[in-house]
């Protein structure tokens, strides 16, 4: 009895010293502690300790009470107001529950709201763009080439399970092979040993000459992104604690200007019945230059445009193209 007390009360302390500050209120936390039975207080303190980087089970409450709020106010984001700004991560297996709802923090990703539009994009930084140095899916009018740069125009979709390919860069040289998506959620990580899905650590190995701009900027990926597809839309979840950028034809209606999408949040970064209202069956060409609209390019940690040092994606050292199905 004594060291069931003394486990749990062990587990218990660290989980108060990994509080966010002022993230839900003590009263509240230790009410919603002595709820959890050992065992969870045990799978929760992994997630918090490890911030997400062990795989980490769901620890079910009963949901009236909306403890996943209290939760992720307590340690993640002491500014959370509601659980409509939560959004829960593919990987949580306990979502169709209708009694319970998983209180594991780190199943949970907050929806990005941008404060402001971004600034226009700079046309003239386009403008002296070489072809074979602009992103694959925007540098060639895209009535000219039957498919995308990326796949050398081949019909590379002939699997009708796969929802997109990923392609992964380093500045101007594309890293490894295309790799196919079939699942409905991917991961997309620097050193996660735990997660399956794509190691861009692993890519990395087949570019040993890159310049160190590229290898300081692969140490900051981390856990990456979760890209997933629902319901036709695309919605990528941040889990680095670095910001990434994201520029698709859906995000920004007048530029593809990349949208900053901050650390452990998330965005619906292609929206279909957006796609199809702008586009309109025919090639969207924007003041910039045409733009595929199959494809969604994220950027690791450093940002492209005006208001950066690098005025394109091929001047970011990671870069990860999203090659939507059908392809171009």
């Amino acid at each position: 009895m004594f060291m069931f007390r003394s486990r749990r009360t062990n587990l218990t302390k660290r989980l108060l010293k990994a509080r966010k500050k002022q993230g839900g209120s003590d009263g509240d936390v230790m009410v919603l502690l002595k709820e959890l039975q050992e065992n969870q207080l045990g799978m929760l303190c992994t997630a918090v300790e490890s911030r997400g980087r062990d795989l980490s089970n769901c620890v079910l409450l009963p949901r009236e009470r909306q403890p996943h709020v209290l939760c992720c106010q307590t340690w993640r984001w002491p500014d959370l107001l509601q659980s409509g700004q939560l959004r829960r991560l593919p990987g949580c297996r306990s979502a169709c529950d209708p009694v319970y709802i998983c209180c594991n923090p780190y199943h949970w990703s907050r929806i990005y709201e941008p404060d402001t539009p971004p600034p226009p994009y700079s046309r003239c930084a386009m403008d002296k763009l070489k072809p074979e140095d602009r992103a694959p899916s925007e540098g060639t009018p895209l009535r000219q080439f039957p498919g995308s740069l990326t796949t050398n125009g081949d019909d590379s979709f002939r699997n009708p399970s796969e929802w997109c390919k990923l392609a992964y860069w380093e500045l101007t040289q594309r890293v490894g092979p295309l790799y196919p998506v079939e699942d409905p959620a991917v991961n997309v990580f620097g050193d996660a040993p735990y997660c399956d899905g794509v190691s861009l650590e692993t890519l990395a190995q087949l570019n040993s000459n890159a310049p160190d701009s590229v290898r300081h900027a692969r140490c900051k990926i981390g856990l990456g992104v979760t890209l997933s597809h629902e319901g036709g839309s695309v919605w990528v979840y941040n889990r680095s604690d670095n910001p990434i950028f994201v520029n698709s034809v859906t995000l920004d209606a007048d530029s593809p200007l990349p949208t900053r999408v901050p650390a452990e949040q998330c965005l619906c970064v292609y929206d279909p019945k957006k796609a199809a209202h702008r586009t309109c069956g025919c090639d969207f060409t924007t003041p910039y230059g045409p733009v595929d609209p199959n494809s969604i390019r994220i950027s690791f940690a450093k940002g492209w445009g005006p208001d950066y040092r690098r005025q394109e994606i091929t001047s970011c050292p990671c870069w990860l193209e999203i090659l939507l199905a059908p392809c171009r």
